[in-house]
């Protein structure tokens, strides 16, 4: 009897045993996982969104304002003729300031002429009662390009006439005339120390680099044409001259000045450029090409006005 509960004890531990390996080790069977479903494919996202907005096709830009080029500027303070002056564009302006204490009681006035028609008026321009103002003109390919103004001024202490036109001359140069100082020093005569009369050797031309860079003016020629043997002056061939960038030279006519240069036309006793009449300088490059030229206005004399 004791070996038979034995048995029955060995067989129930066993059987306890692997009842409970079973519930240990046994997984439970997983349920499936939701996975979400994909969304619907989507329209791109705007531009507002996640990306820049596109690039608009680049446009054209053309210019508003037309472009001048200067062709003279005159200033005086009575009557006088301006010398001859050359229109290269299509279209050209005056534009004309003065200075006077009553603008509206001043006297501008300006008769436009064709070259060599000194009788007939091409156009006119009056003040106004205003202090400045700016006036246009358009000319065709047959057109005269070479004009004159007669000014008549009174009442004012100075005026200015600025001429402009919409295309550059044949040679579109950064170095230019910019100015004639025509009325220079009478030196009487000294005999005592043997120096003659000199007539006005301080006289000049100021000549002006208008770029940002060096320019080589080696060579270059400085003609009054105004004079009937065209008097010159040829910038030195044997060593460079160098024009910086805004920098000016001034030739005198018949005096050293080294702190400008040191250039002079050695004209003589001096009086190369006129006090009567309006003169022009004209700049030539080392080929011979016209570079730049500029004229001054004489005013005009009481008693010539007169007659």
């Amino acid at each position: 009897m004791k070996s038979k509960a034995v048995k029955y004890l060995i067989s129930f531990t066993v059987l306890l045993f692997l009842a409970l390996n079973l519930v240990v080790c046994a997984k439970p069977n997983p349920s499936p996982s939701l996975t979400p479903p994909k969304p619907p494919p989507t329209q791109p996202p705007t531009a507002t969104e996640n990306q820049p907005p596109e690039e608009a096709p680049p446009i054209d830009e053309a210019k508003n304002e037309e472009e001048w080029y200067a062709v003279e500027t005159f200033s005086g303070e009575v009557d006088a003729t301006t010398p001859t002056f050359h229109i290269y564009g299509t279209e050209w302006r005056i534009t004309w300031i003065i200075d006077a204490e009553d603008p509206a009681a001043a006297i501008f006035k300006l008769a436009i002429y064709p070259e060599n028609v000194p009788y007939a008026i091409w156009e006119t321009v009056s003040n106004a009662g205003s202090s400045s103002g700016e006036v246009n003109y358009f000319l065709s390919l047959q057109d005269k390009r070479d004009f004159l103004i007669n000014v008549t001024a009174q009442n004012l202490r100075r005026w200015t006439i600025i001429i402009e036109d919409n295309a550059p001359g044949p040679n579109p140069s950064p170095i230019k005339i910019t100015y004639i100082h025509y009325k220079g020093t009478v030196y009487p005569a000294t005999p005592e120390t043997g120096c003659y009369k000199r007539v006005e050797p301080d006289e000049y031309v100021v000549i002006k680099n208008l770029s940002e860079c060096y320019q080589d003016i080696t060579g270059w020629v400085l003609k009054n044409i105004s004079r009937p043997t065209f008097p010159s002056f040829t910038f030195p061939r044997f060593i460079p001259v160098l024009l910086p960038p805004g920098g000016i030279i001034r030739v005198y006519t018949d005096e050293y000045n080294p702190e400008t240069g040191g250039f002079s036309f050695y004209y003589g006793t001096g009086d190369l450029w006129s006090n009567d009449k309006s003169n022009t300088a004209v700049l030539y490059d080392a080929r011979g090409n016209e570079v730049s030229r500029k004229s001054y206005a004489v005013p005009t004399k009481t008693n010539e006005a007169s007659e």
